[in-house]
């Protein structure tokens, strides 16, 4: 069993604040605090309880941890389910994806590992409410959006799943044209998700799907690979050495924050599975240190454009306000003006948001980051520039008086 013992925190904003109660008093995941004033919500989530669907299915694309084709069914399944019962209780998710979807393991569970294991989980979403770019550009039901979301399942999990040692390449197609195939073509048309709900439920029991732990058979199919990669296999016997490296990446990577410690596991990851007994991690001291420098960059280089437009945006407005006031206001107060929308910027639920999030930092995002937080730079310059001439206004009263 591996064993990732680290927390992060998941911020997101949203818009409707009742909605968003609701959302959560359904889903009921992790500790999370509610910001009514900024509109944010975080979520401290232990990783070592909880697993995000992109990084499963990193994992498995990777060849890393095994599951049983039954099991993969039964994912695709409770996703679906979990989608019809927020749906059904007037909940919509408009903006689901792979980082937003959480399984998360029950005190009888174990993890994914080497080998296969038996997984007990609830589905729960994350993100309710909180669009990633533009709100009207953007939005996808989730009975929708989550069609998108079982192909990607399938297209990265199936060619790594183990089955029957006499299941050559031809059987495996015809496996794959008899199972998801249909799938697929289901989610391709317009069909409600409770077609397929109802289709999964029937090839699970025409293949005989197992749910419990019995005779060495855990949660799979007649046709899933019941022989190999087991307790006392090759693959077991190695659980330990990579649990002792993955603590240790983890412990190396504390210093630096989160988002180096994934990047660093989703570094060592497939270079441990490519080789599980003899490879080598030498290198990632130095990878977190040079991960490390880029994101410093790219965090100087959005603070330089959020001060640029914060610059641009705030003199625009003041030219327009001398049209009604006669204020004097010395760069003294605009500078000090300027920098505190900018930290309040920085501080903001939107940039937490990307800079909290492993994934987003695979590529370069600071354009994207700077679309999305645009909105909130003009409510702040609008409620900073208020407050000053508020103050001015009851200053020259009082010079006046």
């Amino acid at each position: 069993m591996l064993n990732l013992q680290y927390v992060t925190e998941e911020v997101y904003t949203f818009e409707n604040e009742e909605e968003i109660i609701k959302a959560l008093s359904l889903d009921q995941f992790q500790p999370n605090k509610l910001d009514p004033l900024k509109k944010s919500i975080s979520y401290k989530i232990n990783h070592n309880k909880c697993i995000r669907l992109r990084d499963l299915l990193f994992w498995i694309e990777s060849d890393f941890v095994r599951i049983h084709l039954g099991q993969l069914l039964y994912l695709i399944l409770s996703i679906l389910e979990k989608v019809q019962y927020i749906e059904n209780k007037g909940i919509q998710h408009n903006y689901l994806d792979l980082n937003r979807i959480w399984m998360k393991l029950s005190e009888t569970s174990q993890y994914p590992s080497l080998i296969y294991q038996f997984l007990d989980y609830s589905i729960h979403f994350t993100g309710y409410n909180c669009s990633i770019k533009d709100q009207n550009l953007y939005q996808q039901q989730a009975s929708i959006k989550i069609k998108e979301i079982i192909k990607i399942i399938i297209d990265k999990c199936f060619i790594r799943i183990q089955l029957k040692k006499n299941n050559n390449q031809e059987i495996r197609n015809q496996i794959y044209q008899q199972i998801l195939q249909p799938i697929i073509d289901l989610c391709n048309s317009n069909q409600s998700i409770n077609i397929i709900i109802e289709y999964i439920k029937q090839k699970l029991n025409d293949y005989n799907y197992q749910y419990n732990q019995k005779n060495k058979i855990i949660q799979s199919l007649n046709i899933d690979d019941n022989d190999n990669d087991y307790i006392g296999s090759k693959r077991y016997k190695l659980i330990q050495n990579v649990n002792n490296d993955i603590k240790q990446i983890i412990q190396f990577g504390q210093q630096y924050g989160i988002i180096i410690i994934e990047y660093l596991l989703n570094y060592s990851i497939p270079i441990i599975a490519n080789n599980l007994k003899s490879y080598s991690l030498i290198n990632y001291q130095k990878k977190a240190l040079k991960q490390q420098n880029i994101q410093n960059e790219r965090y100087k280089e959005l603070t330089k454009m959020i001060e640029q437009h914060i610059q641009d945006v705030v003199k625009y407005n003041l030219d327009e306000y001398s049209n009604y006031y006669k204020f004097d206001i010395n760069e003294q107060e605009i500078k000090q003006l300027e920098q505190e929308i900018i930290n309040s910027i920085l501080q903001s639920p939107q940039v937490k948001y990307f800079y909290n999030t492993y994934w987003f930092q695979q590529n370069e995002q600071n354009c994207y980051i700077f679309a999305a937080i645009t909105k909130i730079s003009k409510k702040e310059i609008d409620d900073k520039l208020e407050t000053l001439l508020f103050y001015l206004h009851v200053e020259l009263i009082d010079q006046l008086m």
